[in-house]
């Protein structure tokens, strides 16, 4: 493991059609460049479908993501995952950012980050 190489914050939430549009703050926080490869949630009730990004994160930057939420109001989602991979060099990391999940009585989710970790992908290949 090492330490993660990003951290994000929500910015926004809108309604998109069925779904919700959620804006992540990103911040690099590894000092140098690192590229945004994708992104993705796979929680069976918290949902976004992988979405390639190929951008590269200086300093900050807002990605949107279309999640798909299968929960009542006031029900906390636990365990949902917002998974980025990040290049940064030659390598490639994996960044999973735990989340607990709160349906506000409109239905928009207001995601609370509690864990992150990080770690290169293929690690545990043999």
């Amino acid at each position: 493991m090492s330490d993660p190489l990003i951290a994000i914050a929500m910015q926004d939430v809108t309604r998109a059609g069925t779904d919700w549009r959620l804006r992540w703050a990103v911040t690099n926080t590894s000092g140098d460049p690192v590229r945004l490869v994708s992104v993705q949630a796979p929680h069976g009730k918290f949902r976004a479908e992988p979405m390639d990004l190929n951008r590269v994160l200086a300093e900050s930057a807002v990605v949107e993501q279309i999640v798909r939420v299968d929960a009542a109001d006031r029900e906390d989602i636990e365990n949902a995952f917002v998974i980025f991979l990040v290049g940064s060099g030659d390598q490639t990391w994996r960044v999973l950012f735990r989340l607990r999940v709160r349906i506000n009585d409109d239905g928009s989710p207001a995601p609370i980050v509690e864990a992150v970790t990080s770690h290169p992908v293929g690690f545990s290949e043999a």
